[in-house]
């Protein structure tokens, strides 16, 4: 049998889950205020596992809480966009680089078959972002599975769900994702070579593209919205 303490746990992870998902579904609106009482009326739970499920959204991005104003839902603008993908771009290049110097054949080969993985999914996509998610998610973990910096990773994933819970709102075109193969091949083919320097530009480049066609998209949804 589980302990009360294991039951806390677990009810407080599922109203994590549940908040998140509401979050996602637009139920609870960016900026808008996450008031203890009323999620525990909706949610049929008490105060606590409550104001732990938001502590536990803080830490993923989802919710900001600020001094004398509580729990909001955060708001995802194009700054925000862009600071996360600078820091990416400042990072993400570095696990490239030492997965250039390290990588053995085996590696190597398992890169290449998720990249090819996801070529051919992009080629003949029906706009799946879950799925073309999922597969890129294949790639970019083959080069960070021996990551020794952990904290780095932590830096990196602190926003990933909530970065691609946004981007899953947007159009994904079927050029963006071609020309997103087209830079995991470019990844590819410098780790391959064992040109570190050239990985690195590569990988700076894909985050940099990312980023750039994620803040267009946010634009022209907004325009659309306007209309």
């Amino acid at each position: 049998r589980r302990s009360p303490k294991q039951m806390k746990k677990s009810l407080s992870h599922r109203l994590s889950d549940d908040i998140r998902r509401d979050i996602m579904a637009g139920i609870f609106k960016p900026g808008v205020r996450l008031k203890t009482e009323e999620l525990a009326n909706r949610y049929a739970v008490s105060a606590n596992p409550v104001r732990e499920a938001l502590w536990r959204l803080q830490g993923e991005g989802f919710v900001v809480q600020l001094p004398n104003q509580g729990a909001r839902v955060r708001v995802v603008d194009e700054d925000f966009v862009r600071n996360i993908f600078e820091i990416r771009e400042s990072i993400e290049p570095l696990f490239v680089r030492r997965m250039c110097e390290r990588a053995s054949e085996a590696d190597i080969a398992r890169l290449s078959e998720a990249h090819i993985n996801f070529a051919e999914k992009a080629a003949n996509s029906d706009g799946d972002f879950q799925t073309m998610d999922a597969l890129n998610r294949d790639f970019h973990a083959i080069i960070t599975e021996h990551e020794p910096n952990i904290e780095a990773i932590q830096a990196i994933e602190r926003y990933g769900n909530l970065i691609n819970a946004v981007r899953a709102t947007l159009a994904m075109t079927r050029g963006r994702m071609m020309a997103r193969a087209a830079e995991h091949e470019a990844i590819l083919t410098a780790i391959r070579s064992g040109d570190a320097d050239r990985a690195v530009e590569a990988a700076a480049r894909h985050v940099r593209l990312a980023g750039e066609d994620f803040v267009n998209q946010m634009r022209l949804a907004r325009v659309r919205g306007q209309r």
